[in-house]
C-alpha cells in the first residue's frame, strides 16, 4: 500500500539519522510486550519525522532590500551572485547588496535554482525585458518592445526624404535587420528617437558650428582637421551657400544601416543654342557683330535617382522630351584690316598733363631704363598717345597690367603697371582715349605710370616727344 511504502522510506532515512537500536541490552521483549515496544517506537520515529522539517532552515534572499526568492543552499546562491557580479565586471563590494534572512522551511516555497539566478541577475544587473535590434546579426541598440523596434525602422527609413521636386518610388535598407526579444540592462534600453539617431550616426557624440562671416566649406572643414567631402557627409544637402547662422554638425556620422531611396523626378532643362560665325569685310577685325541673336530651347527631362543615406548613387535619364528647340546664333566677324596711322605727334599720357617724372630714361642703377616712371595716384586716367591699334592689353611679366598700341610707321608705345585696362587686342583706338587707370602691379614700387616709345623695335627716349618736360 502507498502508505506503507512511505512510512517504511521515512523510517528508513530516520533510523539512518538516530541510529536506533536494534534490541535494548538484558531485555527480552516476547509476544505482545515486542509488539507494543514496536508500535512505540514507530510512534516515537513518525513524531521525530514530522518535527524534522520544523528544525530546517530555509533563507529569504533579497537584493537591495527587496526579497526576490528563498533558497535553502545559502553557499550555492552566494556562488551564483559572485559569477553574475564577476561577468558584469562589478567590483567585490557589489555583492554586499544581497543579503540573506533565515526562515522556518516549512513557511516557505523554495525557488528552483535556476529561476533563483535568472531574479539575481535581473536585480543584479537591473535587467529588463527589452527588444535587441542587430544589423547583419550585430547586435546594435535595444528598445522597450517589439512595436517600438518596427517603430525605429519606419523612422530610419523616413530620414531621407526625396528631393524638393521628386516622388518617392521605394524605400528600403541595404542591410538586414532583425529584431529579437532580450533581458537588456535598462540604462541600455532607448527611445525610439534615440535609437534611430544611433543606427544612423553610429555615434552619440553631437558637435554643432554656426556659420559665421567669411565661413566656407573649405575654411570650417580645415579649422575642425577634417575633409570638405566629411562635412559634406555629415550635412546632406549642404551647398558652398552657407547662411549666417547655419548649424553645421561636425561629427562624420559611421552608419550602420544604409537607407537605400529610388525616386524620379522631373526637371525643365534649357537646350544651350550653337553659335556660328560668318566673315563680313565691312567690320574690322577687332570688330564682332551679332547679327542673329540666339535663343535657348528648353526640354523636360526625367531622371530616375538611387540614393544611400540622401547620397546620390546613381542617375539616368527615363525620358526627355524637347519642349521648345534653340535658335543658333550668328556673329559677323570682321575682315577689314584697320588703316590706322599715327600723327606722330605724341600727347601726354596722363589726362590733363598730370604726374611727375620720377625716374628718367637712360641708365639706373646698374641697368638701362627704357622708359619714364610718371608718378601718379592709383586711378588716374591713362591716354593713348597717339592714335592707333592695340597689339597687347594684358598681363606682360614685370610690366603688370600692360597696354601695347602700335601707331604705324614703325611706331608704338607701351603703358606699363595699370591698375585697369579698358581695351582689348585689335581695338582701333584714337589719340587721348582713356584706354586705362595708373596703377601699381607687376615689378613696381610704388603708384605710377611706366611708358615707353618705341620707333623700329628701338626704344627711343619718350621725353624727347615732349618741350615741357
Amino acid at each position: 500500500m502507498p502508505w506503507r511504502r512511505k512510512a517504511q522510506t521515512v523510517l528508513g532515512r530516520l533510523k539512518q539519522q538516530v541510529k536506533l537500536p536494534a534490541a535494548v541490552p538484558g531485555v527480552r521483549l516476547r509476544g505482545r510486550r515486542r509488539l507494543a515496544a514496536g508500535a512505540a517506537l514507530v510512534l516515537l520515529l513518525a513524531a521525530f519525522a514530522t518535527a524534522l522539517p520544523l528544525t530546517q532552515k530555509a533563507w529569504a534572499v533579497s537584493v537591495d532590500g527587496q526579497v526576490i526568492g528563498w533558497t535553502g543552499d545559502r553557499e550555492a546562491t552566494a556562488a551564483a551572485v559572485n559569477e553574475i557580479l564577476a561577468r558584469d565586471g562589478a567590483g567585490p563590494g557589489a555583492a554586499a547588496r544581497v543579503s540573506y534572512s533565515p526562515v522556518p522551511r516549512y513557511k516557505v516555497k523554495l525557488t528552483p535554482t535556476e529561476d533563483m539566478k535568472e531574479k539575481l541577475a535581473c536585480s543584479l544587473l537591473k535587467l529588463r525585458e527589452a527588444w535587441q535590434i542587430s544589423v547583419a546579426g550585430r547586435p546594435v541598440v535595444a528598445v522597450g518592445s517589439e512595436e517600438e523596434a518596427r517603430a525605429v525602422v519606419t523612422r530610419v527609413k523616413a530620414a531621407f526624404p526625396p528631393a524638393p521636386g521628386a516622388v518617392l518610388k521605394k524605400v528600403a535598407l541595404k542591410e538586414d535587420v532583425t529584431f529579437t526579444p532580450q533581458m537588456i540592462k535598462a540604462d541600455q534600453v532607448r527611445s525610439v528617437e534615440e535609437a534611430a539617431a544611433y543606427l544612423l550616426r553610429g555615434t552619440d557624440e553631437t558637435r554643432v558650428y554656426e556659420v559665421k562671416a567669411g565661413d566656407s566649406l573649405w575654411s570650417i572643414a580645415r579649422a575642425h582637421d577634417l575633409h570638405v567631402a566629411d562635412l559634406q557627409q555629415a550635412n546632406p544637402g549642404v551647398t558652398e551657400r552657407l547662411q549666417l547662422g547655419q548649424k553645421l554638425n561636425l561629427v562624420v556620422p559611421r552608419p550602420y544601416v544604409t537607407v537605400v531611396t529610388e525616386e524620379e523626378k522631373t526637371v525643365s532643362e534649357a537646350i544651350p543654342f550653337a553659335v556660328e560665325t560668318v566673315k563680313d569685310g565691312s567690320l574690322y577685325t577687332y570688330e564682332k557683330k551679332v547679327k542673329t541673336p540666339g535663343e535657348a530651347g528648353s526640354k523636360k527631362v526625367t531622371y530616375a535617382l538611387v540614393r544611400e543615406n540622401g547620397q546620390v548613387r546613381q542617375e539616368q535619364v527615363v525620358t526627355a522630351v524637347v519642349e521648345k528647340e534653340p535658335v543658333t546664333q550668328v556673329v559677323a566677324v570682321g575682315t577689314r584690316e584697320p588703316a590706322v596711322v599715327g600723327t606722330g605727334r605724341y600727347i601726354w599720357p596722363l589726362s590733363r598733363g598730370g604726374g611727375v617724372v620720377t625716374s628718367r630714361f637712360g641708365q639706373r642703377g646698374g641697368e638701362f631704363h627704357q622708359g619714364v616712371d610718371i608718378a601718379a595716384p592709383t586711378g588716374t586716367p591713362v591716354l593713348a598717345a597717339d592714335s592707333g591699334v592695340v597689339s597687347l592689353a594684358g598681363w606682360n611679366g614685370g610690366y603688370g597690367k600692360c597696354i601695347i598700341i602700335t601707331h604705324g610707321n614703325g611706331s608704338a608705345t607701351l603703358y606699363g603697371h595699370l591698375s585697369q585696362i579698358f581695351v582689348r587686342e585689335g581695338q582701333k583706338v584714337t589719340k587721348g582715349k582713356t584706354i586705362g587707370l595708373v596703377g601699381s602691379t607687376g615689378r613696381s614700387t610704388g603708384s605710377h605710370l611706366h611708358f615707353e616709345t618705341m620707333q623700329g623695335g628701338a626704344k627711343k627716349n619718350p621725353l624727347a616727344y615732349f618741350k615741357h618736360q
